[in-house]
């Protein structure tokens, strides 16, 4: 599992997915997205993707956006 500061967050209009940006330094940011699932009865927040890291916050939320299609109406 990979540790960082979070520096970004955007959640889906509908609220069922949840992107989280994080950096591990100056020049290393990634990103990890979560998806509200249920499963007999229960609803729990699961990782669903985990990104390469990037080097700069811009370049991971480019990737974000080519990504998770659902990125854009949430920006």
């Amino acid at each position: 599992m990979k540790v960082g500061r979070q520096v970004e967050r955007w959640q889906s209009p509908d609220g069922h997915h949840l992107l989280r940006i994080f950096t591990r330094g100056a020049n290393c940011f990634y990103f990890v997205e979560l998806s509200e699932l249920t499963e007999k009865d229960e609803t729990f927040w699961a990782t669903t993707h985990t990104s390469e890291e990037h080097g700069s916050l811009q370049a991971a939320r480019n990737a974000a956006l080519l990504q998770l299609p659902w990125l854009k109406a949430a920006m």
